[in-house]
């Protein structure tokens, strides 16, 4: 589905109870006891709950059972949703971090069990995202954002435009957007545009792609675009997310699907895939922050032109 836009996150659903957690290892959990192999790995979890345990799964047609298992398990970006959302607003209040719980250590269907998870206590939006904005309270001198249309780091930009140490140029192709952020950002040159159409005339000592990477219809083209843009010893950050799961009651996933959220990724790219699209422009490599199991799902890649 590169052609047209896609989800970046699905929803497990309760499905019922599978029983009593009778002790804090795998001889205790009722997963095992039942079976672990008749629920689909990747598809399916588990959630404790005091000492019962609760099964929830996802019958999205979005992304392949491999994508599955891959946002489940090796990059443990699966969420509980505690809002009455329709969708989450608010990643750091609305969710909290799951993580495979220790009662599944040593079990030997630990490779083939969905697995059963915990809450965590990390709050890891709050926690990656100030890494981000720590690098951009470094910024001096011209800036363009692309996709700025959300603006979120408006009180770290806004505060460098105050103080002169940077001029800030935004491009969003959405109208209202745009019009938003005029209302909100006197300090802000704001333009309609996209990625691919920069002008070309144009020069900056910084270039940044804040969560817009995956929404961009032709991201090889766009990072062309960036690197042109960019003075020699310029930077260029690039900052988004990869697909996560939701763990939620019916009546959340009913609210969820009956709400007014439309698709707007064209691909959930991590950082290697980002850079393997960046590495015709030859920007170099400065430093990287990879999607993990005790990450968030933001990812982010920093490059230079030499």
């Amino acid at each position: 589905m590169s052609a047209r836009p896609r989800s970046n996150s699905f929803h497990y659903t309760l499905r019922g109870g599978v029983g009593a957690l009778t002790s804090e290892g795998p001889e205790g959990c009722p997963v095992l006891r039942g079976g672990p192999t008749r629920w689909p790995r990747g598809r399916a979890i588990f959630l404790r709950r005091a000492d019962r345990v609760a099964a929830f799964a996802t019958d999205t047609a979005d992304f392949s059972d491999d994508d599955l298992v891959t946002v489940q398990h090796r990059e443990g970006q699966v969420y509980l949703d505690v809002s009455d959302k329709p969708a989450p607003d608010d990643f750091a209040a609305d969710l909290r971090k799951l993580q495979r719980s220790a009662v599944c250590d040593g079990c030997p269907a630990w490779g083939r069990c969905p697995g059963l998870f915990d809450p965590s206590g990390d709050e890891v939006f709050s926690r990656d995202d100030a890494v981000v904005a720590a690098m951009l309270a470094g910024l001096r001198g011209a800036v363009l954002d692309v996709g700025c249309g959300h603006g979120p780091y408006g009180d770290v930009l806004g505060a460098l435009a105050a103080s002169g140490s940077i001029t800030y140029v935004g491009v969003d192709p959405d109208a209202a957007q745009v019009a938003g952020l005029r209302a909100r950002w006197p300090w802000a040159t704001l333009r309609m545009g996209t990625a691919e159409g920069i002008d070309p005339s144009e020069r900056f000592d910084h270039v940044l792609v804040l969560r817009s990477w995956n929404h961009l219809a032709d991201p090889s083209r766009a990072a062309s675009s960036f690197a042109r843009a960019l003075r020699p010893g310029g930077t260029l950050l690039v900052a988004d997310n990869v697909a996560f799961g939701l763990v939620r009651s019916r009546k959340q996933a009913a609210r969820a699907e009956g709400g007014p959220a439309s698709f707007e990724h064209y691909r959930n790219d991590d950082a290697h895939e980002a850079l393997a699209t960046l590495a015709p422009t030859g920007l170099t490599l400065i430093d990287r922050w990879d999607v993990t199991p005790s990450t968030s799902n933001q990812w982010w890649v920093r490059l230079r032109k030499t």
